[in-house]
């Protein structure tokens, strides 16, 4: 097997997952999933992402830039929007896209630095083995295919974790409906 995240050989971690197919109906009496479970996969991980993982994960603020510059882009468009308007005879209802704009950048920008810095907060608390392992997971979840045509694919890991938990927890942990949850129960247990 090679790596999903750069196809080298030899990885370090191997993850076995149950894919679950989840598509989301909308009609007027609301929305309504129709989940199906899909097939078993392995996804595996080398040593190099993980550590690569771990440091953009511990000292976040190349990924912060990174999923930063829209949002920054949007308080800065505000800001232009705010000068250009205001120097212009508009209607008072238009100068509020302007504060409109900065004030949804500026709560983009600060929710990702919160996760950045609450993912490096649970990093730190654990250690390295686990810290590892959390962070070659990460990889999968982020390379895994998130789509499978118009259904979404959630990835339920098959380890002693999950096969402790009842149909009802890992529905609860996975947003699955009762009858699938108790088929992944089922499956996991085998």
């Amino acid at each position: 097997m090679k790596c999903i995240n750069c196809n080298k050989p030899q990885p370090e971690y191997s993850f076995r997952v149950l894919e679950v197919h989840t598509l989301h109906v909308r009609d007027f009496g609301g929305e309504k999933l129709i989940q199906a479970l899909g097939e078993q996969r392995t996804f595996e991980v080398c040593a190099a992402c993980v550590s690569s993982e771990m440091r953009a994960s511990l000292f976040p603020a190349g990924r912060i830039a990174r999923r930063c510059a829209g949002f920054v882009g949007l308080v800065l468009a505000g800001i232009a929007l705010t000068l250009a308007l205001s120097l212009r005879d508009v209607m008072n209802a238009l100068r509020v896209i302007g504060p409109l704009c900065m004030f949804v950048g500026l709560s983009g920008i600060a929710g990702k630095v919160r996760d950045a810095l609450s993912l490096r907060k649970l990093l730190a608390g654990m250690n390295e083995a686990e810290a590892r392992k959390f962070c070659a997971w990460q990889c999968v979840i982020r390379n895994a295919p998130k789509k499978y045509n118009d259904n979404d694919i959630t990835y339920i890991p098959v380890d002693e974790e999950t096969a402790g938990l009842s149909a009802r927890e890992l529905a609860e942990k996975y947003c699955l409906i009762p009858a699938i949850a108790n088929q992944v129960h089922s499956t996991i247990d085998k």
